[in-house]
């Protein structure tokens, strides 16, 4: 028996997910309120709306200008939004200066994720392309 973090109700370990970096083994909430805080999550507007402008200062009709003028293609791959595959993710990223906090534009996941793993140097990118290029 295990009581849950979140509805603070004692139950069954069957009624929580696995984890083995846990102590007990288990989540620390129960699965209904996983399931509950998973579908707030992903159906929210007024969540998306918040997180928009908390993380980039942006409202979700800035960000639909944006995705409109991108035709919802990423900015870097040009691939629209339907052909990424990306289950998980129903957005394109919305890329920014992390100096400046200045936005670009929106991005795939896997764009997002190249540009920042070069750590948004110019430098570096250029340096990449060269190296594409001389193979």
């Amino acid at each position: 028996m295990k009581k849950c973090n979140i509805c603070n109700v004692e139950k069954n370990l069957d009624n929580f997910v696995k984890r083995a970096n846990r102590p007990s083994g288990v989540q620390a909430y129960c699965k209904d309120c996983h399931n509950a805080k998973m579908r707030l999550k992903d159906n929210s507007y007024h969540n998306r709306k918040s997180s928009l402008k908390k993380a980039y200062g942006i409202t979700i009709d800035d960000y639909n200008r944006m995705f409109a003028k991108q035709n919802g293609c990423c900015a870097i791959c040009k691939t629209h939004i339907t052909q990424l595959n990306q289950p998980r993710k129903k957005y394109l990223c919305v890329d920014h200066d992390h100096h400046t906090g200045k936005i670009r534009g929106l991005l795939c996941d896997k764009c997002n994720r190249g540009i920042g793993l070069l750590q948004d140097n110019k430098e570096i990118v250029s340096n990449a392309y060269h190296y594409l290029n001389n193979f």
